[in-house]
């Protein structure tokens, strides 16, 4: 997946924090096939760093994480220059946590158990709604 305009034209990045390696894995793997540049964080300190400098067009992030969770991890990238407008996911198998997505501005919500090719489809989805060109 590429974006494309007259300045620039690179694969769209996603940052994947789950600190599941098995999930982290299958959502990396899904986005990379779908043809995202994919860094993959271990907990929400490790996307954090990730995150700055690397300026990801979407972050799918679990809530439910050692260190940093992902909601507050979530709200650290967005304060990064360059960083206020990403994509963000938010996956978890706990049901209260889609209103703590909702509350910070997540684009989207998706609860675990989850069909990688439905998180693939909201992701595109999202980014789509947020940059306004076809993606």
């Amino acid at each position: 997946m590429q974006i494309d305009n007259e300045s620039e034209r690179r694969l769209l990045r996603a940052l994947v924090a789950e600190d599941d390696p098995g999930i982290r894995r299958l959502i990396a793997g899904m986005l990379e096939l779908d043809g995202w540049e994919v860094r993959e964080a271990v907990d929400g300190e490790d996307a954090i760093a990730l995150a700055e400098g690397w300026k990801p067009d979407a972050l799918v992030m679990d809530v439910m994480m050692p260190k940093v969770d992902g909601i507050t991890a979530t709200e650290r990238i967005r304060e990064q220059p360059g960083n206020d407008d990403c994509v963000v996911i938010v996956v978890s198998a706990e049901p209260a946590a889609e209103a703590r997505a909702r509350a910070i501005g997540s684009d989207d919500f998706v609860a675990k158990p989850f069909d990688p090719d439905d998180l693939s489809a909201r992701t595109r989805a999202a980014l789509r709604w947020r940059s306004g060109q076809a993606v």
